[in-house]
Protein backbone atom coordinates (compact mmCIF):
# COMPACT_ATOMS: atom_id res chain seq x y z
CA UNK A 1 0.00 0.00 0.00
CA UNK A 2 2.80 2.45 1.01
CA UNK A 3 4.45 1.72 -2.15
CA UNK A 4 1.65 2.44 -4.36
CA UNK A 5 1.24 5.77 -2.77
CA UNK A 6 4.38 6.64 -2.73
CA UNK A 7 5.04 5.35 -6.81
CA UNK A 8 2.13 7.72 -7.18
CA UNK A 9 3.32 10.93 -5.62
CA UNK A 10 6.44 10.40 -7.58
CA UNK A 11 4.26 9.75 -10.48
CA UNK A 12 2.50 13.50 -9.81
CA UNK A 13 5.45 15.24 -9.20
CA UNK A 14 7.19 13.69 -12.48
CA UNK A 15 4.08 14.85 -14.34
CA UNK A 16 3.90 18.50 -12.23
CA UNK A 17 7.92 18.63 -13.52
CA UNK A 18 7.55 17.73 -17.39
CA UNK A 19 5.07 20.24 -17.05
CA UNK A 20 6.97 23.18 -15.73
CA UNK A 21 9.30 22.54 -17.67
CA UNK A 22 7.40 22.55 -21.39
CA UNK A 23 6.23 25.94 -20.37
CA UNK A 24 9.56 27.27 -18.88
CA UNK A 25 10.93 26.22 -22.53
CA UNK A 26 7.47 27.92 -23.68
CA UNK A 27 8.17 30.90 -22.30
CA UNK A 28 12.00 31.14 -23.00
CA UNK A 29 11.12 30.11 -26.82
CA UNK A 30 7.84 32.10 -27.77
CA UNK A 31 6.79 34.40 -25.41
CA UNK A 32 10.79 35.82 -24.39
CA UNK A 33 11.10 38.61 -27.93
CA UNK A 34 13.56 40.38 -26.48
CA UNK A 35 11.03 43.35 -25.06
CA UNK A 36 8.71 41.99 -22.89
CA UNK A 37 8.78 44.04 -20.23
CA UNK A 38 8.53 41.44 -17.21
CA UNK A 39 11.08 39.29 -18.40
CA UNK A 40 13.31 42.36 -19.10
CA UNK A 41 13.27 43.52 -15.64
CA UNK A 42 14.40 40.14 -14.26
CA UNK A 43 16.89 39.49 -16.79
CA UNK A 44 18.08 43.54 -15.66
CA UNK A 45 18.17 42.28 -12.08
CA UNK A 46 19.54 39.03 -12.79
CA UNK A 47 22.77 39.83 -14.97
CA UNK A 48 23.38 43.42 -14.29
CA UNK A 49 22.25 44.51 -10.82
CA UNK A 50 23.57 43.59 -6.83
CA UNK A 51 22.67 44.86 -4.04
CA UNK A 52 24.68 46.99 -2.63
CA UNK A 53 24.39 47.04 1.60
CA UNK A 54 24.88 50.80 1.92
CA UNK A 55 21.86 51.76 3.37
CA UNK A 56 21.91 55.04 1.46
CA UNK A 57 22.24 52.84 -1.91
CA UNK A 58 20.59 49.51 -1.59
CA UNK A 59 21.46 48.11 -5.09
CA UNK A 60 24.03 49.00 -8.00
CA UNK A 61 25.09 47.79 -11.15
CA UNK A 62 27.62 45.04 -10.77
CA UNK A 63 31.24 45.84 -12.45
CA UNK A 64 31.92 44.72 -16.09
CA UNK A 65 28.67 42.87 -16.38
CA UNK A 66 27.20 42.38 -20.01
CA UNK A 67 23.29 41.14 -20.94
CA UNK A 68 20.77 41.74 -24.24
CA UNK A 69 18.09 43.61 -22.61
CA UNK A 70 14.85 45.28 -24.47
CA UNK A 71 16.72 43.96 -27.82
CA UNK A 72 20.19 46.32 -27.20
CA UNK A 73 23.58 45.65 -25.60
CA UNK A 74 23.88 46.43 -22.10
CA UNK A 75 27.48 46.58 -21.00
CA UNK A 76 29.04 48.09 -17.62
CA UNK A 77 32.77 49.04 -16.95
CA UNK A 78 34.85 48.07 -14.26
CA UNK A 79 32.84 50.59 -11.97
CA UNK A 80 29.34 49.65 -13.07
CA UNK A 81 28.87 52.60 -15.28
CA UNK A 82 27.43 52.42 -18.52
CA UNK A 83 29.82 54.40 -20.73
CA UNK A 84 33.30 53.51 -21.90
CA UNK A 85 35.66 53.10 -19.48
CA UNK A 86 37.61 56.27 -18.24
CA UNK A 87 40.91 56.90 -15.67
CA UNK A 88 40.67 57.80 -12.36
CA UNK A 89 41.95 60.85 -12.70
CA UNK A 90 41.28 63.12 -16.03
CA UNK A 91 44.10 64.45 -18.30
CA UNK A 92 45.19 67.71 -18.56
CA UNK A 93 42.57 70.40 -19.55
CA UNK A 94 39.62 67.87 -19.92
CA UNK A 95 36.75 69.09 -18.19
CA UNK A 96 34.59 65.80 -16.62
CA UNK A 97 31.15 65.53 -16.14
CA UNK A 98 29.43 63.17 -14.02
CA UNK A 99 25.67 62.27 -15.34
CA UNK A 100 23.97 60.83 -12.04
CA UNK A 101 20.06 59.25 -12.39
CA UNK A 102 18.06 56.58 -12.49
CA UNK A 103 16.68 54.56 -15.26
CA UNK A 104 16.00 57.58 -17.76
CA UNK A 105 20.10 58.16 -17.15
CA UNK A 106 21.17 54.70 -17.33
CA UNK A 107 19.00 54.40 -21.00
CA UNK A 108 16.94 51.88 -20.15
CA UNK A 109 16.17 50.49 -23.71
CA UNK A 110 18.49 52.52 -26.15
CA UNK A 111 22.01 51.25 -27.12
CA UNK A 112 24.68 53.50 -24.57
CA UNK A 113 25.76 54.98 -27.81
CA UNK A 114 22.11 56.69 -28.17
CA UNK A 115 21.82 57.91 -24.08
CA UNK A 116 21.44 61.52 -23.88
CA UNK A 117 24.48 61.06 -21.80
CA UNK A 118 26.91 59.40 -24.88
CA UNK A 119 25.40 62.65 -27.06
CA UNK A 120 26.34 65.14 -24.67
CA UNK A 121 29.78 63.96 -24.58
CA UNK A 122 29.74 62.90 -27.92
CA UNK A 123 28.87 66.19 -29.27
CA UNK A 124 30.77 68.26 -27.16
CA UNK A 125 34.18 66.29 -28.87
CA UNK A 126 32.83 66.92 -32.30
CA UNK A 127 32.64 70.74 -31.39
CA UNK A 128 36.55 70.19 -30.00
CA UNK A 129 35.69 70.20 -26.42
CA UNK A 130 38.25 69.08 -24.01
CA UNK A 131 35.77 66.46 -22.19
CA UNK A 132 35.04 63.12 -20.91
CA UNK A 133 32.64 61.81 -18.07
CA UNK A 134 30.54 58.61 -16.99
CA UNK A 135 26.73 57.67 -17.10
CA UNK A 136 26.09 56.83 -13.03
CA UNK A 137 22.58 55.88 -13.65
CA UNK A 138 20.75 52.87 -12.26
CA UNK A 139 17.21 51.96 -12.37
CA UNK A 140 14.93 51.93 -9.56
CA UNK A 141 17.78 54.67 -7.60
CA UNK A 142 15.95 57.53 -5.85
CA UNK A 143 17.85 61.46 -5.37
CA UNK A 144 18.70 59.92 -1.74
CA UNK A 145 20.15 56.82 -3.49
CA UNK A 146 21.87 58.74 -6.35
CA UNK A 147 23.63 60.96 -3.84
CA UNK A 148 25.15 57.99 -2.03
CA UNK A 149 26.11 56.60 -4.91
CA UNK A 150 27.76 59.20 -5.96
CA UNK A 151 29.47 59.86 -2.79
CA UNK A 152 30.74 55.78 -2.73
CA UNK A 153 31.52 55.63 -6.22
CA UNK A 154 31.84 58.73 -8.38
CA UNK A 155 33.12 61.25 -6.02
CA UNK A 156 36.73 59.57 -6.89
CA UNK A 157 36.43 60.47 -10.53
CA UNK A 158 36.33 64.53 -9.38
CA UNK A 159 33.99 65.55 -11.83
CA UNK A 160 33.81 69.11 -12.91
CA UNK A 161 30.10 68.99 -13.62
CA UNK A 162 27.45 67.48 -12.35
CA UNK A 163 24.47 66.42 -14.40
CA UNK A 164 22.10 65.56 -11.64
CA UNK A 165 18.92 64.37 -13.84
CA UNK A 166 15.82 64.48 -11.97
CA UNK A 167 12.39 61.93 -12.68
CA UNK A 168 8.97 62.60 -10.66
CA UNK A 169 9.32 58.85 -9.27
CA UNK A 170 12.33 60.12 -7.80
CA UNK A 171 10.51 61.06 -4.98
CA UNK A 172 9.65 57.94 -3.52
CA UNK A 173 10.74 55.92 -0.40
CA UNK A 174 13.68 53.90 -0.04
CA UNK A 175 12.68 50.69 -1.77
CA UNK A 176 12.52 47.70 0.39
CA UNK A 177 14.60 44.27 -0.39
CA UNK A 178 13.29 40.72 0.47
CA UNK A 179 14.88 37.44 0.01
CA UNK A 180 14.11 36.24 -3.51
CA UNK A 181 13.11 32.61 -3.83
CA UNK A 182 14.90 30.00 -5.97
CA UNK A 183 11.98 30.49 -8.96
CA UNK A 184 12.05 33.88 -8.74
CA UNK A 185 15.74 33.78 -9.58
CA UNK A 186 15.58 31.03 -11.88
CA UNK A 187 12.48 30.77 -13.74
CA UNK A 188 11.51 33.13 -16.42
CA UNK A 189 7.54 31.48 -16.67
CA UNK A 190 7.46 32.04 -13.27
CA UNK A 191 8.12 35.69 -12.97
CA UNK A 192 5.52 35.82 -16.01
CA UNK A 193 3.23 33.75 -14.15
CA UNK A 194 3.37 35.66 -11.12
CA UNK A 195 2.98 39.28 -13.23
CA UNK A 196 0.23 38.06 -15.00
CA UNK A 197 -1.82 36.70 -11.85
CA UNK A 198 -0.43 40.15 -10.40
CA UNK A 199 -2.12 42.34 -13.17
CA UNK A 200 -5.38 40.07 -13.15
CA UNK A 201 -6.24 40.74 -9.62
CA UNK A 202 -5.22 44.50 -10.40
CA UNK A 203 -7.63 44.24 -12.65
CA UNK A 204 -10.59 43.36 -10.59
CA UNK A 205 -10.14 46.05 -8.00
CA UNK A 206 -10.03 49.58 -8.27
CA UNK A 207 -8.13 50.73 -11.01
CA UNK A 208 -4.96 52.65 -9.80
CA UNK A 209 -4.54 55.99 -10.64
CA UNK A 210 -0.90 56.30 -11.74
CA UNK A 211 -1.24 60.51 -12.00
CA UNK A 212 -2.63 60.22 -8.03
CA UNK A 213 0.37 57.85 -7.25
CA UNK A 214 2.96 60.03 -8.63
CA UNK A 215 1.02 63.20 -7.25
CA UNK A 216 0.74 61.82 -3.46
CA UNK A 217 4.69 60.94 -3.83
CA UNK A 218 4.81 64.89 -3.11
CA UNK A 219 2.55 65.17 -0.46
CA UNK A 220 4.06 67.78 2.24
CA UNK A 221 4.28 64.86 5.01
CA UNK A 222 5.36 62.05 2.39
CA UNK A 223 8.57 60.58 3.84
CA UNK A 224 10.13 59.66 0.47
CA UNK A 225 9.40 63.84 -0.67
CA UNK A 226 11.24 64.59 2.52
CA UNK A 227 14.40 62.41 1.80
CA UNK A 228 14.28 64.33 -1.50
CA UNK A 229 14.39 67.41 -0.44
CA UNK A 230 17.60 66.86 2.11
CA UNK A 231 19.15 64.48 -1.07
CA UNK A 232 19.06 67.87 -3.20
CA UNK A 233 20.09 69.59 -0.49
CA UNK A 234 23.10 67.27 0.29
CA UNK A 235 24.08 66.87 -3.16
CA UNK A 236 24.39 71.18 -3.87
CA UNK A 237 26.33 71.40 -0.37
CA UNK A 238 28.78 68.53 -1.87
CA UNK A 239 29.13 70.39 -5.24
CA UNK A 240 29.71 74.03 -3.12
CA UNK A 241 31.99 71.81 -0.81
CA UNK A 242 34.14 70.45 -3.65
CA UNK A 243 34.04 73.13 -6.49
CA UNK A 244 32.31 71.18 -8.65
CA UNK A 245 29.68 72.56 -10.54
CA UNK A 246 26.24 71.48 -10.08
CA UNK A 247 22.89 71.19 -12.74
CA UNK A 248 19.66 69.45 -12.46
CA UNK A 249 17.56 68.67 -15.62
CA UNK A 250 14.13 68.01 -14.80
CA UNK A 251 13.05 65.13 -17.55
CA UNK A 252 9.10 65.00 -17.92
CA UNK A 253 6.73 61.74 -17.49
CA UNK A 254 6.17 61.00 -21.13
CA UNK A 255 2.76 59.95 -20.84
CA UNK A 256 0.90 63.10 -21.65
CA UNK A 257 2.80 66.37 -22.09
CA UNK A 258 0.50 68.97 -23.54
CA UNK A 259 -1.06 69.86 -21.30
CA UNK A 260 1.29 68.43 -18.88
CA UNK A 261 -0.51 67.16 -15.85
CA UNK A 262 2.53 67.36 -12.83
CA UNK A 263 3.46 70.66 -13.84
CA UNK A 264 2.61 71.48 -9.85
CA UNK A 265 5.33 68.87 -8.82
CA UNK A 266 7.84 70.46 -11.10
CA UNK A 267 7.23 73.84 -9.36
CA UNK A 268 7.86 72.16 -5.78
CA UNK A 269 11.15 70.13 -7.21
CA UNK A 270 12.45 73.31 -9.05
CA UNK A 271 11.79 75.30 -5.68
CA UNK A 272 13.60 73.17 -3.55
CA UNK A 273 16.41 73.07 -6.42
CA UNK A 274 16.90 76.66 -6.74
CA UNK A 275 16.26 77.33 -2.90
CA UNK A 276 19.63 75.68 -2.70
CA UNK A 277 21.03 77.88 -5.54
CA UNK A 278 21.21 75.28 -7.92
CA UNK A 279 20.65 75.77 -11.88
CA UNK A 280 17.15 74.10 -12.59
CA UNK A 281 15.87 73.02 -16.71
CA UNK A 282 13.18 72.00 -17.36
CA UNK A 283 13.57 70.12 -20.80
CA UNK A 284 9.64 69.38 -21.32
CA UNK A 285 9.63 72.50 -23.80
CA UNK A 286 11.60 70.07 -25.87
CA UNK A 287 9.20 67.54 -26.52
CA UNK A 288 5.80 68.92 -25.14
CA UNK A 289 5.18 69.53 -28.62
CA UNK A 290 5.48 65.84 -30.00
CA UNK A 291 3.20 62.95 -29.96
CA UNK A 292 4.12 61.20 -26.70
CA UNK A 293 3.68 57.86 -27.99
CA UNK A 294 6.39 58.37 -30.21
CA UNK A 295 8.99 59.42 -27.42
CA UNK A 296 8.30 55.74 -25.51
CA UNK A 297 10.62 52.54 -26.21
CA UNK A 298 7.32 50.49 -26.52
CA UNK A 299 3.81 51.23 -26.16
CA UNK A 300 3.68 49.91 -22.76
CA UNK A 301 6.78 51.21 -21.58
CA UNK A 302 7.43 55.04 -21.21
CA UNK A 303 11.18 55.01 -21.19
CA UNK A 304 12.22 57.87 -23.42
CA UNK A 305 13.54 56.05 -27.02
CA UNK A 306 16.27 57.18 -29.24
CA UNK A 307 14.09 59.99 -30.43
CA UNK A 308 13.84 61.68 -26.92
CA UNK A 309 17.07 61.14 -25.88
CA UNK A 310 18.27 62.99 -29.15
CA UNK A 311 15.80 66.29 -27.75
CA UNK A 312 16.99 65.83 -24.60
CA UNK A 313 20.86 66.01 -24.99
CA UNK A 314 19.87 69.03 -27.22
CA UNK A 315 17.81 70.85 -24.22
CA UNK A 316 21.19 69.59 -21.83
CA UNK A 317 23.88 71.32 -24.20
CA UNK A 318 23.37 74.93 -23.84
CA UNK A 319 24.27 75.08 -20.17
CA UNK A 320 26.33 72.44 -19.93
CA UNK A 321 28.45 74.58 -22.96
CA UNK A 322 27.55 77.71 -20.25
CA UNK A 323 29.67 75.74 -17.45
CA UNK A 324 32.57 74.73 -19.61
CA UNK A 325 33.22 78.08 -21.25
CA UNK A 326 33.23 79.36 -17.53
CA UNK A 327 35.48 76.44 -16.61
CA UNK A 328 37.96 77.30 -19.85
CA UNK A 329 38.06 80.85 -18.32
CA UNK A 330 38.97 80.04 -14.79
CA UNK A 331 40.67 76.78 -15.08
CA UNK A 332 41.62 76.42 -18.69
CA UNK A 333 39.11 73.26 -18.86
CA UNK A 334 36.97 71.88 -21.24
CA UNK A 335 38.41 74.30 -23.98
Amino acid sequence: MKGKFFANVVLVVGVLAVCFAALEAFTRLYLDDGLLYELEMWKYAREVKERDYNPEIGHRHRANAHAQLMNVDVRTDENGFRTPSIPLQAPPGVARIAFVGDSVTMGWGVAEQETFARQVLDTLKKQGRKVDGFNLGVGNWNTRQELGAYKAYGAKFKPDIIALVYFINDGEPMPTYTETSWLSLHSAAWVVLNYRIDSLLRSFSEAPDWKKYYRDLYNPDADGWKKTREALAGFATLAKDSGVKLIVFHIPELHELKPYPFQDVTDKVRGVVEGTGTPFYDLLPIVENMEPSTLWVTVPDPHPNGKAEIAFAKGMLPPIVEALDNLCKTEQKGC
